[in-house]
């Protein structure tokens, strides 16, 4: 099968131009051009274009190309190469990036950042390090209590069972700010202001989650009977909200949560702050 010059230019974003010019220069040639000078362009010659232009995402010159792509000839090993340059580079910029997110944090607080903080994180020895470090999932939410000694919970458009208002902690957020912010989404109240930490819990892989997690509850204030009429739920993340009691948490709460929201109950009535492992506390 082959492709015309006006369709090879479609499917890579290369115009015909550019294609007739690395024709030109011995590049790219066509596997065959008609006899109405119409060019045209086989499997190979797409996967050896394919190769030139991840080439020239790394920067490099035509020559530098023309070398590399004749020089190697297996498709395979050429993009495992290619991918391998790629990783690096993707590296390259998180370094970049993480310096940048450092002195625009240090700057914001106002802090005296230590000279060779600039430059650390950007080196291959401080990549490798953040690199190898162990991940966890953190998210964090607002543990709301009526008079009748009711818990909040909100309905997931996405799942089958309830949770407390709250959401994942997003890069360089601190876990009450996450909170913070995911409560208000939830539940539409802008000006809502969360508590003291009720209870951190350290929760194991599981369900198909591979990895483990760190969630964090906060001690939320009681809402008037204004700001409960003033509730507004993100359609499509959140289908109902209720308050829920002893059974009808029972219910609708997987163990582990019903194990946690109960622990945040309980340091909410003595004024402390517990450590819990998949809802049970350790001590």
């Amino acid at each position: 099968m082959s492709w015309s010059i006006q369709e090879v230019a479609r499917m890579s974003g290369v115009t015909a131009r550019t294609l007739r010019h690395y024709d030109d220069i011995g590049l790219l040639p066509p596997s065959e051009v008609g006899g109405n000078g119409y060019r045209y362009y086989g499997r190979d010659q797409l996967l050896r274009l394919q190769n030139i232009l991840l080439l020239r995402e790394l920067g490099l010159d035509l020559a530098t190309i023309r070398a590399v792509v004749d020089e190697q000839r297996d498709p395979a090993e050429m993009l495992h190469a290619h991918h391998r340059r790629l990783l690096e580079e993707r590296e390259r910029l998180d370094r970049v990036a993480h310096t940048v997110t450092v002195t625009i944090n240090n700057l914001e607080r106002g802090d005296d950042m230590p000279a060779e903080s600039h430059f650390t994180a950007m080196t291959p020895e401080r990549a490798a390090y953040l690199t190898g470090l162990p991940k966890k999932r953190v998210a964090a939410g607002g543990l709301f209590c009526d008079d009748r000694n009711r818990t909040l919970l909100v309905k997931p458009t996405y799942r089958d069972y309830w949770q407390l208002p709250g959401g994942v902690v997003e890069a360089d957020e601190a876990p009450l700010a996450a909170a913070t912010r995911e409560v208000r989404q939830e539940l539409g109240l802008p000006a809502l202001t969360l508590g003291r930490l009720l209870v951190i819990d350290w929760v194991a892989p599981r369900d198909g989650i591979a990895i483990e997690g760190l969630l964090f509850v906060y001690d939320a204030p009681a809402l008037s009977a204004e700001l409960i009429a003033a509730i507004t739920l993100p359609a499509e993340e959140l289908e109902a909200w209720a308050w829920c009691d002893e059974e009808q948490l029972q219910e609708r709460l997987p163990a582990h949560m019903l194990r946690r929201i109960t622990a945040a109950r309980h340091a909410r009535t003595t004024g402390e702050t517990s450590y819990l492992e998949n809802g049970a506390i350790r001590n």
